[in-house]
């Protein structure tokens, strides 16, 4: 890949040294726990296959060998980009620069109103599978196939739309920043559907009576094969390997789809436990005795019509506070790249919650009761409260 080796060279190393100085510029803080070993080490390992793939050995025998451009697709579009999406590079690339140089990052991410809708555009989940989908089928069809390898330029192309497809595809599986935008079915259908068309795509090649490709029907495959045993090995590389990696991200999916249900299992039964404490001394004071019960009856319900509102409604009580102060720190802090807020224009992020009717929630962050003490206690030090979680302290 000559063309365009030094610029690939030059962001991998761009990549490396903005994750490391992240990781750095973290150090022992509480945000470093959201870049894991485990995090780390995904990372290190997408950028090592990436290098496999584009500046190996490997990439000199695709010009002969249709198994091995397969195995350097198959690196590109099944290992790599789930490697690197896991690693929560963003989050260590933004880190590496100081506080006024993110915040001017988020003020111009928010500020370009087109890129953003562009972005989100791209990055709707039947937008990305269509995208991946499409590149997949197009790029291994035998005229576009073909003119790739006839053509550097092309082939870089083809490689760069297999992987930046890719890397939106597996970003929606995986999932690792704020919320997921598909509920766990709708992702294992996503991948499993996915995984039917790589699966029919690899058969297709194996089953294949004729070579398919014009630019391997003159080459000795790698061990001296013919053409159609190099296609039908190319063809099981896209069959087998790529059906494991998608058969693994599913048994992935189902246990953190069963830890997900454990956890709201827990939360709706420790619910239920503090609803009845609450409730006991009233059931227990109208059990022993109907006369005090009546006596006592116009205090019991002005109690509970009180506690009802404190469970529906938090009792915000402040005073002396700064409006237009609050505005202009949530500007400064660039809560907007993360955020809807409302009367906050550019405040268009997608990562975290919505911020409309905070002020009608109950709970902060599913935890806290949301009072003035307890959110200044959550955007002080959001890792003591919910570890692991994206948000910054």
């Amino acid at each position: 890949m000559p063309i365009l080796t030094p610029l690939i060279v030059a962001c991998l190393i761009a990549a490396l040294l903005g994750y490391a100085l992240g990781l750095r510029r973290l150090g022992a803080s509480r945000g470093a726990r959201m870049l894991s070993v485990s995090r780390r080490a995904a990372f290190a390992g997408g950028i090592a296959t990436v290098v496999v793939a584009l500046f190996s050995p490997l990439d000199d025998l695709v010009d002969r060998s249709f198994a091995a451009h397969m195995v350097q697709h198959l690196l590109l579009m099944m290992i790599a980009p789930p490697l690197l999406v896991w690693g929560r590079p963003a989050m260590a690339w933004l880190c590496a620069f100081p506080l006024r140089a993110r915040q001017g990052i988020g003020h111009a991410w928010t500020g370009t109103p087109g890129m953003l809708r562009t972005f989100r555009f791209l990055t709707r989940p039947l937008v990305a599978y269509v995208l991946a989908s499409a590149a997949l089928w197009f790029w291994h069809l035998p005229r576009p196939y073909d003119w790739a390898l006839r053509n550097e330029g092309i082939h870089v192309l083809e490689h760069a739309c297999l992987f930046a497809t890719s890397l939106a595809f597996w970003s929606l599986v995986l999932e690792p920043y704020g919320s997921r935008r598909m509920s766990y079915g709708t992702t294992l259908l996503f991948v499993a559907t996915f995984g039917v068309q790589t699966g029919f795509l690899g058969a297709l090649l194996t089953f294949a009576r004729h070579p398919l490709y014009a630019a391997y029907a003159n080459t000795v495959g790698l061990g001296g094969i013919t053409p159609l045993e190099d296609q039908q090995l190319a063809g099981l590389i896209m069959w087998i390997p790529a059906s494991i990696v998608q058969l693994w991200t599913v048994c992935v999916l189902i246990v953190a789809w069963l830890e997900s249900a454990e956890r709201k299992a827990q939360a709706n039964a420790r619910r239920s436990r503090r609803a009845e404490r609450n409730a006991q001394p009233a059931n227990v004071a109208w059990r022993s005795s109907a006369l005090p019960c009546l006596l006592v009856a116009p205090l019991v319900v002005l109690v509970l019509a009180g506690c009802d509102a404190v469970s529906r409604t938090p009792a915000w009580d402040v005073s002396g506070g700064h409006a237009a102060q609050g505005v202009a720190l949530i500007r400064g802090f660039g809560c907007g790249a993360c955020h809807r807020i409302p009367g906050i224009g550019e405040a268009k992020g997608n990562v975290g919650p919505s911020l409309a009717g905070f002020g009608d929630r109950v709970y902060i962050a599913g935890v806290l009761r949301n009072n003035p003490e307890n959110l200044v206690t959550w955007l002080r030090d959001p890792q003591q409260v919910v570890p692991g979680n994206a948000m910054p302290d």
